[in-house]
């Protein structure tokens, strides 16, 4: 029987549906004639009694694990125009124990063109504003500081920068660049210099920029973004707090990345859940394929609650984008665009295929990170399993399906342990260590059983929530969790340089559902209550109103909000 090749769609979809997070398809070259805005009905974020829904469900609400940087971003986003006008508040916190002598911003691809300009960037050092030292090099800003930041004192970096969209197209796949639009959508994705992990006693963590896409390598921050654009427009985001005529505003906690899309034609689906509150922005054209899509993120959002643990967020924001690909950041989810356009109803099609792996990626890639240099393979098999998990459950009739059209139709082969620069290409990464990594944790799960692989699941995303992960302690987990004999699987799925470590020590998980979490030590939160003052805050923990006033950046010391989060620094 004659084998017949699939539509090119389908072929992109095969390839390009395993797209991590931090991957986008290409963009096309063009302007786009500038067009007037239409008067368009911005749907509003509905508030929950006098104020809107937190963006952290209760459990996680007062647990900060890991932030060592707080971003406030106010865009001036100007549709017609193609261009943001952005001004970047970075506070950022030394956890210790080491002094720091510099700062060190990734600069995505967008950052390293000339549709970037940086007009500013000062330092905030005891209220007085500097122009530090910086050096731009090989895709990362280093800020030089003219005092060391010690333990547990805080530094402010305020960038100020324009930023032009280029043009992209539903078909278009990825060469370079995250910030893009068509006709419909402009959407703003690794589009802000972000700070670089900091390793204790090695330094600020930088690496080789490679041709497998930009990596998403970063801790999790806190982020508030206030975005001023035309009354018309609407615009999109992760922790939506309010929305109005010309004003939209989000914010973020214990999240790895913030991304915006904007479209004077979204229109807005809501649907409650007892996880979360989800958004589904589409384009007004494509009700039906929004109203699939809204299904289809619930059902997953049930079950990876279920197999994985805890979505962190009180609400999920899915938003259709401008290419091909799906994109996950803090909270959000960027959704195909051609998946919206060509949807013909059916489970197998672009659309509907590509909602579970994208998915998949709030959980492994935002809030459980990896280097995506050095261990691609953790990025990428969870989250291209997780689509076979998904058919399991809701679509059983498609299993074949998954397992001959969507992996072995590329043959997937390759050691799993690859790094970036051990790969060719992103096709390198996609046809083999995304389908590589489904068929190995699949063998895994036949090897040692359904039950004790959910653990191990379970344990896993519990572990490494706000952190990132490694695939040393992948395998010492496993050998606790779910003990067997993997000599031979490690062998057939990596290459020599792989070796089963020995347990290592219990790491404490960040949350344990039913349980609060501990917030990290060096980090002290105090949440104002009714009848607090800043008399009776200072007194309470001992340190200096001043220090409390100058950390928080209050421009009243008298006016203290209920629920108002102070960080409170050490004397």
């Amino acid at each position: 029987m004659r084998r017949v090749r699939p539509q090119w769609w389908q072929r992109c979809a095969r390839g390009l549906a395993a797209l991590p997070a931090f991957i986008l398809a290409a963009c096309l070259g063009g302007a786009a004639t500038p067009t007037p805005l239409p008067p368009t009905f911005v749907p509003a974020i509905p508030a929950v009694g006098n104020r809107m829904a937190p963006t952290l469900v209760p459990f996680l609400a007062r647990a900060n694990p890991g932030v060592s940087a707080r971003y406030t971003f106010t865009v001036k986003l100007d549709y017609v125009g193609k261009r943001a006008e952005v001004a970047q508040l970075v506070e950022v916190t030394n956890p210790g124990p080491d002094e720091w002598n510099e700062l060190v911003f990734y600069l995505p691809a967008d950052l390293r063109t000339e549709r970037f300009t940086l007009s500013k960037l000062t330092l905030v050092e005891q209220v007085q504003a500097l122009a530090p030292r910086i050096e731009v090099r090989d895709g990362f800003l280093t800020v030089r500081l003219p005092a060391p930041v010690r333990p547990n004192e805080a530094r402010l970096v305020n960038i100020t920068y324009g930023l032009s969209s280029q043009e992209t197209s539903l078909r278009a796949r990825r060469i370079a660049g995250d910030v893009a639009h068509t006709a419909s959508v402009m959407q703003f994705i690794n589009w802000y210099p972000q700070l670089v992990p900091y390793e204790r006693g090695r330094g600020w963590k930088k690496w080789q920029l490679t041709n497998v896409g930009p990596p998403l390598l970063a801790e999790v921050a806190d982020y508030d973004l206030e975005v001023k654009s035309a009354p018309g427009l609407v615009v999109a985001s992760g922790g939506p707090v309010a929305s109005g005529a010309g004003l939209s505003n989000f914010r973020l906690r214990n999240a790895r990345s913030i991304a915006f899309s904007a479209s004077p034609d979204y229109q807005l689906l809501i649907r409650e859940t007892d996880l979360a509150t989800i958004y589904l922005y589409h384009l007004k054209t494509h009700a039906d394929a929004g109203a699939a899509v809204l299904a289809a993120a619930g059902n997953a959002l049930q079950l990876f609650n279920e197999l994985f643990g805890p979505y962190p967020y009180a609400s999920l924001v899915i938003a259709e984008d401008a290419f091909l690909p799906s994109v996950a950041s803090g909270g959000f989810l960027l959704h195909t665009g051609q998946g919206f356009a060509d949807y013909d109803g059916k489970p197998e099609s672009l659309l509907l295929a590509l909602v579970p792996q994208a998915m998949a990626h709030l959980w492994w890639g935002q809030v459980v990170g990896h280097d995506p240099v050095a261990e691609p393979w953790l990025g990428a098999a969870l989250p291209m399993y997780s689509e076979y998990l998904y058919i399991e459950r809701f679509q059983p009739e498609l299993k074949d399906w998954y397992w001959r059209d969507r992996i072995e139709y590329w043959k997937p082969a390759g050691a799993l342990n690859r790094t970036a620069y051990d790969l060719d290409n992103t096709e390198d990464l996609l046809q083999n260590t995304y389908r590589r990594g489904a068929q190995f944790l699949n063998d895994l799960r036949l090897e040692v059983g359904v039950g004790p692989f959910n653990i191990f699941l379970r344990d896993l995303y519990q572990t490494g929530a706000f952190r990132i992960a490694t695939s040393a302690e992948f395998f010492s987990l496993l050998n606790q969790e779910a003990p067997a004999n993997l000599e031979l699987l490690a062998q057939q799925y990596f290459d020599a340089a792989i070796l089963l470590p020995t347990p290592l020590p219990t790491i404490t998980p960040f949350f344990t559902p039913g349980a609060a979490p501990t917030a990290t030590p060096q980090l002290r939160i105090h949440v104002v209550q009714a009848g607090d003052t800043l008399a009776y805050i200072a007194g309470k923990y001992k340190v200096p109103q001043q220090l409390i006033v100058t950390r928080n950046r209050l421009p009243d010391a008298a006016m203290l909000s209920i629920g108002q989060e102070l960080i409170i620094p050490y004397p």
